[in-house]
């Protein structure tokens, strides 16, 4: 009986593992809507994911998928998002400093952030 218990415990972790995978990239994470907005932005997808973890206070994953079961246009959920991206800036160059990749995408946040006020 205890010879199993190693077979047991290899099974039931790996399964955990696939699990946690799926639910990081599979389908409904999130990831492949950010991918969407990142390129209707303009801004390239890792500079997109890294701001968007850097600027949410939880999981930015979770935050994609809840933007995608609202059925938002890529568009207004790209205005959404400009906040949380230019606090990723921020708090990025306080931890990084200056860097040329935040420098190019500063136009991008700040016609997001600018976007609604223009509406009004």
């Amino acid at each position: 009986m205890l010879v199993y218990f190693p077979v047991v415990v290899g099974v039931v972790a790996l399964v955990g593992l696939v699990v946690y995978f799926w639910r990081q990239i599979g389908p409904r994470s999130g990831r492949a809507f950010g991918n969407r907005i990142a390129a209707h932005i303009g801004m390239p997808r890792n500079v997109f994911h890294g701001l968007l973890g850097h600027g949410t206070g939880g999981s930015s994953h979770e935050l994609l998928a809840s933007l995608e079961s609202l059925s938002l246009t890529l568009d207004e959920a790209s205005v959404e998002l400009g906040p949380i991206l230019n606090r990723g800036i921020e708090r990025s160059e306080a931890r990084f400093g200056a860097q040329e990749m935040y420098d190019r995408v500063k136009p991008i946040v700040a016609r997001l952030i600018a976007e609604p006020e223009s509406r009004e």
